[in-house]
């Protein structure tokens, strides 16, 4: 009766508007094209039809997504095979949907989606971020599987995040832009010449998605200010960030991503937050071109926390690329990371006067 109702609705519009293509005594009739217009609303109205899709293991299934799109899963069935003790062993199991980021789709009575947009893929077991298409117990292996799905679509995103952020600090992808003041001596002088510089940045959420987080969260809670850039190399890089000794020994991720000194799947409350690093996102083709915003992190990977570096204009280091993650851009004030990468240092490469970070705000 959902469908029936409205098509009634329009037979009757329809019939009654027939050759009304003007307006008489003063009332707004139907133009001839809104009728396409009234079914192409019903048609909205309408639920999407369900997807069955099928395969066997020459195959994986995967579905992406874009910002506008959720997933809704009615059924995801695995036939598995092992061969073992000299013989043939089948079994039936419901397979898990999930996402990049670790989404589980159908792993309740709803089975929708938790978040709009994303890549999905049909796993046996997931762990550490790792899609397996084999049962790591049992070693039973995938040999048909079918997945009954279908796509809801919405008008529009709204991204918000704290009290901060809104549509209005978001560009067409979905970045984020912040702003940061600097105080330094130029090189040659004293701290009778100290001068603050403003530098605008832009970050890539989706890119790096939980750099950018655990960035914004430090902002958030205050933690960047009055932290120094303690080692800074011409014609490569300044480095800062460390929220704890303000020497390059501390500083830890703002958020619990699943890693505890660069191990993953430890348990939150077992890991001291000094020791929470966030996992690389290193893979996203974002290069340390001139003005890139990179974590800094040990030899180690998966062991970034709150220090970062930034390019100046006259360095390009790309052997960095691929092993720290790239998860900005300074937009504005380029000119002043460069004159900061020259100012006077010691033999550690520390500053002779303190570069300050005096404040980072989200615009």
């Amino acid at each position: 009766m959902r469908i029936i109702v409205p098509m009634l609705i329009l037979i009757m519009m329809t019939s009654s508007l027939a050759g009304c293509t003007s307006q008489t005594d003063g009332v707004n009739e139907f133009e001839e094209g809104d009728v396409d217009s009234i079914l192409e609303f019903l048609g909205e109205m309408q639920e999407p039809e369900w997807i069955n899709d099928r395969g066997n293991s020459s195959y994986q299934w995967q579905i992406s997504l874009s910002d506008e799109q959720w997933l809704e899963i009615d059924s995801a069935r695995l036939a598995m095979y092992h061969f073992h003790d000299n013989q043939d062993n089948y079994a039936s199991r419901v397979g898990m949907i999930v996402s990049e980021e670790g989404y589980v789709v159908n792993n309740n009575d709803n089975s929708r989606s938790p978040i709009f947009g994303g890549n999905y893929s049909l796993c046996v077991n997931f762990d550490d971020y790792i899609c397996y298409d084999y049962d790591r117990d049992t070693e039973y292996t995938i040999i048909e599987w079918t997945v009954i799905y279908r796509i809801h679509n919405v008008s529009g995103v709204n991204y918000y995040s704290g009290d901060n952020i809104s549509n209005d600090n978001l560009n067409d992808e979905g970045n984020t832009n912040v702003t940061m003041e600097i105080s330094y001596v130029p090189n040659g002088m004293d701290e009778n010449a100290r001068t603050t510089s403003v530098i605008n940045i832009e970050l890539y959420n989706n890119d790096a998605p939980n750099h950018v987080d655990s960035f914004l969260t430090h902002i958030e809670n205050g933690n960047y200010n009055l932290s120094i850039f303690h080692r800074i190399i011409d014609n490569f890089m300044i480095q800062g960030g460390d929220i704890e000794g303000l020497n390059g020994y501390g500083g830890y991720a703002a958020n619990w991503y699943g890693y505890c000194n660069g191990q993953s799947g430890g348990i939150e409350n077992d890991c001291s937050m000094s020791d929470w690093t966030i996992p690389d996102e290193a893979d996203n083709e974002l290069t340390h071109t001139s003005g890139a915003l990179s974590m800094a992190k040990t030899s180690s990977p998966n062991t970034g926390g709150s220090q970062f570096f930034i390019v100046p204009s006259d360095s390009n280091p790309s052997h960095l690329d691929g092993v720290h993650t790239v998860f900005g851009y300074v937009t504005g004030g380029l000119d002043s990371i460069t004159d900061i990468s020259e100012v006077d240092v010691n033999n550690n490469d520390k500053p002779t006067y303190d570069v300050i970070v005096e404040s980072i705000t989200i615009d």
